[in-house]
């Protein structure tokens, strides 16, 4: 009987866990590497939170991303994700950058605030026999804080495993 019942219940969870009801949660490594929320509002437009680390502090990104299908011939479940957001948080730095690459060294770490805007591509796999989501996702930034007048970042690529629930 327990032979039988184990395998009943793996089949049970993972065939209820596969049916999608809109929302993921995931980690997504990176320069901006962090933990991930989203939740679909229609099956092709959907928001992001992003909880992320870097330079020794913390950002909240909130990103509105579209859902296309691509490659039709190649598979069902592969989709092209891309949009735009904002982010504010904090991070620690002992230098102050000036433009033309100029820099002030200060002796201790000092605390910055940070706010910026995000631009978002991604091309995402979603796994049809289980619930998870795998993608490779590009996320440049600009940003103005109190430590660096403006920073611009286009080298944000990322890859990310997502769980759907």
């Amino acid at each position: 009987m327990k032979k039988i019942l184990l395998p009943l219940l793996l089949a049970m969870f993972f065939s209820a866990n596969a049916q999608f009801d809109g929302r993921e949660v995931g980690l997504r490594g990176g320069i901006t590497s962090g933990i991930t929320y989203r939740q679909y509002l229609e099956d092709n437009f959907s928001y992001e939170g992003l909880l992320s680390f870097r330079q020794d502090g913390m950002q909240f990104t909130l990103l509105r991303q579209i859902h296309e299908q691509a490659f039709f011939d190649v598979s069902d479940n592969l989709y092209i994700v891309y949009g735009y957001g904002a982010h504010a948080g904090f991070f620690y730095d002992s230098q102050y950058k000036l433009f033309m690459f100029n820099r002030i060294y200060y002796p201790e770490r000092r605390f910055s605030p940070v706010v910026g805007v995000d631009g978002y591509g991604a091309i995402e796999y979603r796994l049809s026999s289980f619930p998870f989501t795998i993608a490779l996702d590009y996320k440049p930034f600009f940003e103005i804080s109190t430590q660096q007048f403006f920073k611009i970042s286009i080298w944000d690529i990322a890859f990310a495993v997502k769980y759907r629930f």
